[in-house]
């Protein structure tokens, strides 16, 4: 079910997971706000070798989960670094659309892009130690723990979950449309696609009331109770954490030295 899977086979399941959340976090929020591009390559490397070393994760996961956000990054990215420019702009490359608009790449804008790009997927590989290594039951429990409202924190575990069923259940649907010689030509295509958005949005209302009502026969008050679990000591994510960020500074700095 999405990273949960690799998630418990990881090395740090059983690890306390409020120091796996605050390392992530701390290490995301200084690579978002370096604006560096060597300080997003850097976290996105340490984080995935940590990923690989600490969680025991195979580096062809870690790789497999970075292709689906690389994709939609490259695509925005690309219209970062490619924007409309007047005549005069000097540009690495450029070229006229329609006759009137020059579109092109200047030294600017490509820098801008790539900082984008490296800040995203330093970011990313941040959530992925994170999601890699924490069951998001784990993580709901934690959440709760650092007094995160207990509503927000089941809505969230319901949706997660819910998810996965939507998922499966639309799969289902498009085998049988594909069995019946669906989805032959564009036209046919889009006729199949709206039939399975409004299959797939009554049948989640009906699981909603099934879900709802078997909960209710279970003595549901409102609230999702959970036992607490025993974890081990996380503290010694706290030292990689410092460690990382003062690897994250020290890059900053260096670079900023280096520009000026």
């Amino acid at each position: 079910m999405g990273t949960d899977r690799y998630a418990y086979s990881s090395r740090l399941k059983e690890v306390d997971p409020i120091p796996k959340l605050w390392f992530s976090l701390t290490v995301l929020l200084v690579c978002l706000f370096s604006e560096s591009i060597s300080v997003g390559l850097v976290t996105a490397l340490v984080m995935g070798v940590l990923t690989v070393r600490l969680g025991g994760q195979r580096p062809e996961t870690v790789l497999h989960f970075l292709k689906i956000p690389l994709a939609f990054l490259v695509i925005g990215c690309a219209t970062i670094v490619l924007r409309p420019i007047s005549e005069e702009t000097e540009a690495l490359c450029a070229f006229h659309l329609l006759g009137q608009f020059r579109w092109g790449i200047t030294v600017g804008y490509l820098q801008m892009g790539l900082m984008v790009f490296c800040k995203a997927v330093g970011a990313i590989s941040a959530m992925y130690f994170l999601s890699l290594n924490t069951p998001v039951t784990d993580l709901t429990m934690a959440l709760e723990r650092l007094h995160v409202p207990r509503l927000l924190v089941e809505l969230m575990e319901l949706i997660y979950r819910f998810i996965f069923v939507l998922m499966d259940t639309a799969g289902r649907i498009r085998v049988a449309q594909e069995s019946r010689l669906g989805y032959q030509g564009f036209r046919q295509s889009l006729d199949c696609v709206g039939t399975m958005l409004s299959l797939v949005f009554l049948r989640a209302w009906r699981q909603g009331d099934r879900v709802y009502a078997a909960l209710e026969a279970r003595g549901y008050t409102g609230s999702l109770v959970t036992l607490p679990m025993e974890y081990q000591d996380g503290k010694k994510l706290y030292f990689w954490g410092i460690g990382v960020v003062a690897l994250q500074l020290l890059v900053f700095f260096a670079e900023s030295g280096g520009l000026k």
